[in-house]
C-alpha cells in the first residue's frame, strides 16, 4: 500500500489557501482538493502492510515524547527550482516543525531513505508547459504572504489510493503529540 506521515491543516486555514489557489485557475495546474491539505513528513512510498505495524510502533513511540506546538505558514515557494517549476507551496518555518521532520527521518532510518526536511502544504502541481511567467509573477506577489498559525498536536499514517480524478488519502492510524 502506498502510504506517507503527514500533518493536516487546520481547517481555520483552508479558506485562505483557497483564495491562494483561485489566484492559479486558469494556469495549466492541478490544485491540491481541500480535504487533501496536508504537509507530508515522510513519503514511505509502496510498503507491506507487515511493516505498517513496525511504522506505527515508531510514531507512537515519537509522539509520545514530542511535544505539540505552533506553526507559521508564510510565503509561497516552488518544487525543484523557479526555473523548473512542479510543485507550488506554503511554507512553514519553524525549527520544531523542522525538528519533527528530522525525528520521523530517524526513527523510520533502518526501515526508508532519509530524506532532506523542508516543511511545506502543497497547494498546486504544475503541468508540463505551463506558462511558468505567470507562476514567476505570483510567486513574487505572494513570497512573504501570511497566512496563518496552527497547533501541530498530531501525526497521521496516512495510505494514498491513486484514482484518475486524484488521490484519495485514508488515515491508518492517528498519533497524538504531548498536549501541556
Amino acid at each position: 500500500m502506498r502510504c506517507f506521515i503527514a500533518v493536516d491543516l487546520e481547517q481555520s486555514l483552508t479558506k485562505k489557501i483557497q483564495q491562494l489557489q483561485n489566484q492559479l485557475k486558469g494556469l495549466d495546474v492541478k490544485l491540491v482538493e481541500q480535504n487533501n491539505l496536508h504537509f507530508t513528513l515522510k513519503f514511505l512510498d509502496e510498503i507491506q502492510e507487515s511493516a505498517v505495524n513496525d511504522v506505527k510502533e515508531k510514531l507512537e513511540e515519537l509522539a509520545s515524547s514530542t511535544q505539540a506546538f505552533s506553526i507559521n505558514l508564510h510565503g509561497v515557494g516552488v518544487f525543484p527550482s523557479e526555473k523548473y517549476i512542479r510543485v507550488i507551496w506554503v511554507g512553514a518555518e519553524n525549527r520544531e516543525f523542522a525538528d519533527l521532520h528530522n525525528a520521523v527521518n530517524n526513527a523510520l532510518d533502518k526501515m526508508f531513505k532519509k530524506e532532506k526536511s523542508s516543511p511545506h502544504l502543497t497547494i498546486a502541481r504544475v503541468r508540463p508547459g505551463c506558462d511558468d511567467h505567470k507562476i514567476a509573477e505570483f510567486l513574487e506577489r505572494h513570497k512573504n504572504t501570511e497566512i496563518g498559525s496552527m497547533i501541530v498536536d498530531k501525526l497521521r499514517l496516512k495510505k494514498s489510493i491513486l484514482m484518475e480524478s486524484g488521490p484519495i488519502y485514508e488515515d491508518i492510524a492517528t498519533f497524538e503529540l504531548v498536549k501541556n
